[in-house]
This record gives C-alpha cells, structure tokens and sequence, in this order.
C-alpha cells in the first residue's frame, strides 16, 4: 500500500526527468525555438542597402 503512495506522489519534473524520449524532443525542441528566434532578430536588424549601391545592381 506504501508502494503506491509514494508512485501517486511523483512531482511532474520526476516523471519528466524519468522519460527519456520526453527529454530529447524538449532538448531538440527548446534549442530549435531559440536558433529560430535568434535567426528572425538577427534578419531584423540588418541594416537596408543603401540607395546608390541599389541603383549600380540594377543597372
């Protein structure tokens, strides 16, 4: 009876940490979010072509 009390009593980090293809797809998943966030703000701030360099392209 002990014994599945103390199963029931497992926090939700426990059985996260217990499952190990859980913890691959967080790792994988978390990591790809933040390379992905990293990609759109450095896309962000690249600065515009200016005028004259436009201009001589298409010429």
């Amino acid at each position: 009876m002990e014994e599945q009390e103390n199963k029931k009593k497992a926090s939700g980090l426990q059985v996260v940490m217990d499952d190990v293809m859980l913890l691959l797809f967080l790792g994988v998943t978390i990591y790809a979010i933040f390379y992905i966030i990293w990609g759109i703000m450095e896309i962000a701030t690249v600065p515009n072509i200016p005028e004259s360099v436009k201009q001589s392209i298409l010429k």
